[in-house]
Parts: structure tokens; sequence; C-alpha cells
């Protein structure tokens, strides 16, 4: 089975499952990598003197760049930085991308910083339930995801045993 989607309606889907804070936004897909900007001022659980000043410097620029399927397991990396004000904003993303994981299923994805950028680790063997939780149609089967790819379009492949 193969699950394709625009990003335009896979942002849809996040957003109702609430994975996808309304403080992102303009988000875009080119090739195998989303650009959005995101208003930290207005993410949940933002120290207010980090809130204040996000507030004043205005919002950052984040690029989420597909890194393949390794074994079982998915990478992206999540990439954010200010247009005017350089500096090293990974360890405050892994934090938000961490508070967003645990809303999903124990397991499902894990964050980490390395290298200036965050390093998100989904366990696809644990995407497979969570993808039919989002297809009502599909309840009671029970994929196996093969690959998915993130861009322009966001496409999953699974097997169903």
């Amino acid at each position: 089975m193969e699950l394709t989607l625009a990003l335009d309606e896979a942002l849809v889907l996040a957003r109702a499952a609430d994975v996808l804070p309304t403080a992102v936004r303009d988000v875009r897909g080119s090739g195998s990598t989303v650009h959005a900007t995101v208003a930290v001022h207005e993410l949940p659980g933002v120290p207010g003197a980090v809130r204040m000043a996000t507030r004043l410097a205005g919002p950052v620029d984040v690029r989420v760049e597909d890194r393949g399927v390794t074994g079982r397991t998915w990478r992206v990396a999540v990439v954010a930085q200010h247009p005017t004000l350089r500096m090293d904003l990974s360890s405050f993303v892994t934090d938000a991308v961490r508070g967003q994981l645990a809303k999903l299923p124990a397991g499902v994805a894990t964050a980490r910083s390395e290298g200036g950028a965050t390093l998100v680790d989904v366990d696809l063997d644990r995407l497979g339930p969570l993808v039919t939780s989002f297809l009502p149609a599909g309840r009671g089967v029970a994929p196996r995801v093969d690959d998915v790819a993130l861009g322009e379009r966001i496409r999953l492949l699974a097997s169903v045993a």
C-alpha cells in the first residue's frame, strides 16, 4: 500500500492530531526538505525570558530535512536559524520537539541534538499502528511501514501482513 499526501493535506492531519503547533507557519516543501517559519514565543512551555526575546527578535526559519531510512529507522533533521541572529538553537529545538513527540505513543520517535541540528529517529515498526489511527477504514489492519519520504509530498510505503 502506498499513501501519498500533498504537504498541505499532511499538515491538516498533523494539526488535527495536535502534533503541530499553530506557531508553525508558512510551511512549504522543496525536494526532500520542508521549510517553515516558527513564532517561537507562541510555542507552549517557552520560558518567559525566551518568550520575550523571541517576540522582539521575530520568527525563526526552520528546515526539516529527510535523511532517509536506514534499517527500520527513518531519520529527519530539524535545523532552526534566526534570519538575523546567528546562534545554535538546536538544544531549544530539541526540547520543543521532545515535547511534541511526548504526545505520540511511547517509542515511536526520539530526538537529540547533534551538530547544530535536532535529529529525530522514527521507529518504523512503531509507526505502523499510529498510521492506522489516522485512517478509520484501516482499523484492525497491522501495516508494516517500509519507507517514508518527506518533502513537497509525504509518501508512506507499507505492506499489510
